[in-house]
């Protein structure tokens, strides 16, 4: 269901461009829809639910309030949200400051949804970050508004629309990554511990050998529950997920620079089941070990 209501009490100065993209670049791009720098005043508000597109809102100085998804938030200087703005939401000037200059996107796109849940699981499912010291997350925006393509202010008459969007894009990308890189770093606050990297060390030395998680549980004297989602959590895979993954790797080696056999490659890396190895590499590649041989064979 569609709701939207606002009050635009923003300053003269603010600017607000508007931006269409090319149907390639909606087809196949996270692609700009709009992009703003207001300089709100006490009166400012949006409730919004229904609309098609991604939101991510810096704060420069001031501050706001969002509430989405049972939560509220302040939005300090140095924080920003990422929204989806299909969700209900309603944000607003925080009242005990009275102003809030913010520097934001809407977008869209092919990949946009995947950037998004990448960024809520690595914030722990927040729809807020912090910047960190070295981010260049307010200078792409900058950039993005300061090259929007509007009527009133061409990038270039010579250009290629859809080359404007492939740039545009790439600026985009950049951007989500910088929000990510962000929740990365202020969700997980120490580095891997010693005890996680010790369990890696491990298993990289021995995934060609029969491994349980059972047996790595005892190997470390942790109950194997904890120990799952101990080593998930920093290293973005269960233990036998990350086997799975090394023994794939080492078979992609293997059959792209010996003439071993695929029965003795899947061997070689710790499985003993033919059929078993075969679905593991398809699911990995999406095709047999033989099809990535001829493949990847001279003249194949």
């Amino acid at each position: 269901m569609q709701h939207f209501s606002y009050e635009l009490d923003i300053a003269p100065n603010s600017a607000w461009n508007f931006i269409t993209a090319t149907a390639a670049a909606k087809a196949n791009f996270v692609y700009l829809q709009e992009v703003g720098y207001f300089f709100a005043g006490p009166g400012y508000y949006t409730t919004r639910q229904g609309l098609d597109s991604f939101l991510i809102k810096l704060t420069v100085s001031g501050g706001g309030i969002l509430e989405y998804s049972g939560q509220t938030e302040q939005i300090g200087p140095g924080h920003f949200y990422w929204i989806d703005c299909f969700s209900h939401q309603h944000y607003y000037t925080d009242p005990k400051i009275g102003h809030w200059d913010v520097i934001w996107v809407h977008f869209n796109g092919a990949t946009a949804r995947a950037y998004y849940d990448t960024f809520r699981k690595l914030s722990g499912g927040s729809v807020v970050g912090k910047l960190m010291p070295d981010s260049s997350m307010h200078t792409i925006l900058d950039t993005l508004l300061n090259r929007s393509l509007t009527p009133e202010h061409p990038f270039s008459a010579e250009q290629n629309l859809f080359e404007f969007d492939v740039q545009t894009s790439g600026l985009l990308t950049q951007l989500l990554m910088e929000c990510i890189s962000c929740a990365g770093d202020s969700h997980n606050t120490q580095h891997t511990p010693p005890l996680v990297c010790d369990i890696r060390s491990y298993l990289i030395a021995h995934y060609t050998g029969k491994i349980t998680l059972k047996h790595l549980a005892a190997q470390f004297n942790l109950d194997p529950y904890y120990l799952q989602k101990l080593f998930k959590r920093y290293i973005g895979q269960s233990p036998m997920e990350y086997i799975i993954s090394l023994r794939m790797t080492r078979a992609k080696s293997l059959i792209r620079t010996s003439t071993m056999s695929i029965s003795e490659i899947a061997y070689t890396v710790g499985v003993d089941n033919i059929s078993h190895f075969t679905r593991q590499f398809k699911k990995q590649e999406g095709m047999s070990p033989t099809q990535y041989r001829k493949f990847w064979s001279i003249g194949g």
